[in-house]
């Protein structure tokens, strides 16, 4: 069918989605479906996964403007190519000229699964990823050194890690509760003082006489000599 001629019929088919396909309908789907994306509809014994695959289809060829290419890759009856990681699969119902070239690029024996392939198909072929075997060598000690140096940088991590998470010790804390202690005075050495001396009374009789006193004698001085 062309591309005209498909959205004619699912254009046909919109009258029916809501109250389900019939199985002509579904057998269109089913065909339809795995052609352009190489995987059967996942149970063809739901209605709502008929609607969900009608949709898949008509928002594909809406966007693409085209059927899909036939591929210049014919492969075995019966085979199936697949990528690692990928839920695609190919037969020759959706095989396309890059998934093919993909696929013989892997490994060139995989050249036995098809039965058809178009001329000069080796000079098409993308350039591999994977390493020339005189090279694997340098791969290997390359690999090698940057292991070493990533252990070597894991371990210095690992280190400071482990330094950051040593407590450092603790000051004691003082007790808010408790008074500061106020400083000790400064303490001065004592000044010297003169001894004292000991004050002795005199008793004085008061019917003494002033003239009973002790006379006290007074010496004159002597006159000088003269000179004459």
């Amino acid at each position: 069918m062309t591309y005209e001629e498909t959205i004619t019929r699912l254009k046909e088919m919109e009258s029916r989605y809501q109250d389900g396909f019939s199985s002509l309908d579904r057998s269109l789907l089913d065909s339809l479906y795995f052609n352009i994306f190489g995987r059967e509809i996942t149970n063809r014994g739901c209605s709502d996964c008929y609607r969900d695959a009608y949709m898949e289809i008509l928002i594909y060829l809406k966007r693409n403007k085209a059927m899909p290419k036939k591929s210049d890759f014919v492969l075995k009856a019966g085979a199936i190519i697949t990528f690692f990681g990928e839920p695609k699969c190919y037969s020759n119902a959706n095989i396309t000229d890059e998934a093919a070239l993909r696929f013989l690029a892997l490994n060139p024996a995989n050249e036995k699964l098809f039965e058809h392939l178009p001329e000069g198909w080796k000079f098409r072929l993308p350039k591999s990823d994977v390493p020339e075997a005189e090279d694997k060598d340098a791969v290997i000690a390359l690999l090698t050194k940057e292991n070493e140096q990533l252990t070597k940088e894991n371990e210095q991590l690992r280190q400071e890690n482990a330094a950051l998470k040593t407590p450092a010790p603790r000051k004691k804390a003082k007790n808010k509760s408790e008074p500061e202690a106020a400083p000790a005075p400064a303490v001065e050495p004592p000044a010297e003082t003169a001894p004292e001396v000991e004050a002795t009374e005199v008793e004085v009789s008061e019917d003494a006489d002033p003239s009973d006193a002790d006379e006290v004698s007074v010496e004159e001085p002597e006159d000088a000599p003269s000179l004459e």
